[in-house]
């Protein structure tokens, strides 16, 4: 991360014009302006509460892989299934999370009878 100080501050401004209301002129001397070259995290679309949407995303050459996998071990029970407050999970040949629904609460991970899920960070 590089501080970039206020030299973009009127700029941004001028592009994103919502701001102006959050930041009238006497209060922007609090922001700073930061470039990023390297980051990870996350976001959630809660438009529909049954059925949150987590997206990751990277900047730089940073690997995103934090979650919760299902081993080869799996037995097939859904237990994990019952616990999860998402229903992303689903049974293939073994069951399977889909990652951009997931809230990465770890339910699943205490119900597991064989310990076949594990966090992955």
């Amino acid at each position: 991360m590089k501080c970039v100080h206020h030299y973009y501050l009127d700029k941004i401004f001028q592009k994103n014009i919502y701001m102006q209301e959050i930041y009238p002129k006497n209060t922007r001397d609090i922001l700073e302006v930061f470039c990023l070259y390297e980051a990870k995290g996350e976001y959630f679309d809660i438009t529909n509460p049954s059925a949150i949407i987590k997206e990751t995303f990277t900047i730089g050459n940073i690997e995103n892989k934090e979650g919760y996998l299902i081993k080869e071990s799996c037995i097939g029970c859904m237990k994990c299934l019952e616990v999860c407050p998402q229903q992303c999970i689903v049974l293939k040949e073994k069951a399977e999370i889909q990652q951009n629904h997931c809230l990465s609460c770890g339910r699943c991970v205490s119900i597991c009878p064989v310990q076949a899920i594990e966090r992955v960070k």
